[in-house]
């Protein structure tokens, strides 16, 4: 009986902790952060800037794009390493790797995407759960204590994406929300964040590499990028509720993750430049209207951030560094600096950070006037394709085959 009283209230803390405190203490536990937005909460913003940060520690981990999370105090991953692709738990603290366990064998990456074989989608941690999906289309859901097996899914590993899969859960009101499949049999699928069962499934999208967020304007509200069009998709019942066509020219991809601020959408692509949407609830139904369109700017693999009004990322073509008036579309600055189309792009209060591929930490000062970089340092010596997590007076950044610890 004690024992059985235990667990009970245990669970009650873990369920707790995840529901109410998620994203008040700090832990980036998915993609984007818990809001999915980049912003960064946690990070303390040194008052000088050092000359060099210290390499904490470093480790050796394995192949993959997939970003790390911080989830009380540990670092999870997911990579490829000796044919197989990876769950990794590590003490954030140390290096040292708490578990590790295999998922799954890995997937024959081919084609324009063999020289990338590992993972590409970011863990999602919630209710004390790891959920992994691979580039292949596995989906797996294990205890983030211990790394035991909860449950898997392998029912849509058929078909794939051309670059394979990119998308990364999201985990909301029990649910974790993917879009899986390829061209011709894409499927937004809700499972059960407890035990793997399907809640609903909404067919005939061809997925791409986006990742489903929440409108929280609306109750309910998903808005997930497909590969030729916007979804808006009912949390509850995976009814499609609107859609608004995002085609893509030639050989470019919607692979940018939507920017929502309240009831405004915005897109960024390659080739395609960027659009501000306003969605209004008109009867039963929801209006979509274009409120600004800008050809003359876009992303390529990476997302936008909006802050205090403005939009910062990296230019579609050369990642030049950018800044976008998010009223109107107005180009306020592109910065002459040449980096890399693959980056990522974080808020972290008073400065933003931009890693490109190059390895390169950049830090700027987040001004629609002008770009202003403030430092920038060496954080990697071999491309880095996963966004990186700043915590306290840490960096950690996840290379081709390494997670290093940087610290200040």
């Amino acid at each position: 009986m004690k024992t059985t009283l235990y667990l009970v209230i245990l669970g009650l803390i873990v369920s707790l902790g995840d529901s109410l405190y998620g994203q008040d203490n700090n832990d980036w536990n998915g993609w984007r952060g818990p809001e999915r937005d980049g912003r960064v909460t946690g990070f303390i913003v040194p008052e000088s800037w050092p000359g060099q940060l210290n390499k904490s520690w470093q480790v050796v981990v394995g192949l993959g794009d997939a970003s790390p999370v911080l989830y009380q105090g540990k670092i999870y991953l997911h990579t490829l390493k000796n044919a197989a692709e990876l769950a990794l738990c590590i003490d954030a603290n140390t290096g040292r790797i708490i578990w590790e366990e295999i998922n799954n064998p890995a997937p024959e990456v081919t084609g324009g995407a063999s020289s990338h074989p590992g993972p590409r989608s970011t863990p999602a941690i919630a209710y004390g759960r790891v959920y992994n999906l691979g580039a292949g289309g596995h989906f797996t859901c294990r205890d983030a204590l211990t790394g035991s097996l909860v449950w898997r899914n392998d029912e849509y590993k058929d078909e794939v994406p051309q670059f394979f899969v990119a998308c990364s859960p999201l985990v909301v009101d029990n649910k974790v929300i993917v879009h899986l499949g390829g061209r011709e049999s894409g499927t937004v699928v809700a499972f059960s964040a407890s035990d793997g069962s399907k809640i609903w499934e909404l067919t005939g999208e061809s997925s791409t590499y986006s990742s489903p967020l929440l409108m929280q304007s609306y109750d309910n509200l998903l808005v997930v990028q497909g590969e030729t069009d916007l979804l808006g998709i009912s949390l509850d019942k995976g009814e499609l509720l609107w859609k608004y066509s995002t085609p893509t020219i030639q050989r470019f991809y919607n692979s940018s993750t939507p920017v929502i601020q309240e009831n405004a959408i915005y897109i960024a692509g390659q080739g395609s430049g960027m659009r501000a949407l306003g969605i209004e609830k008109q009867g039963n139904g929801f209006g979509v209207t274009e409120r600004w369109a800008n050809p003359e700017i876009g992303v390529s693999f990476n997302t936008p951030v909006l802050k205090d009004g403005f939009l910062y990322a990296n230019e579609a073509r050369f990642g030049n560094i950018f800044c976008v008036n998010a009223q109107s579309g107005t180009i306020a600055w592109i910065d002459t600096t040449k980096h890399n189309r693959f980056a990522s792009v974080q808020d972290l209060g008073t400065v933003m950070a931009t890693l490109p591929a190059t390895g390169q930490l950049i830090f700027y000062k987040p001004d629609p006037s002008a770009y202003q970089e403030i430092i920038a340092y060496k954080a990697a010596e071999t491309e880095v394709y996963a966004h990186p997590v700043f915590f306290g007076r840490r960096i950690y950044v996840k290379d081709k085959e390494n997670l290093t610890c940087w610290e200040y």
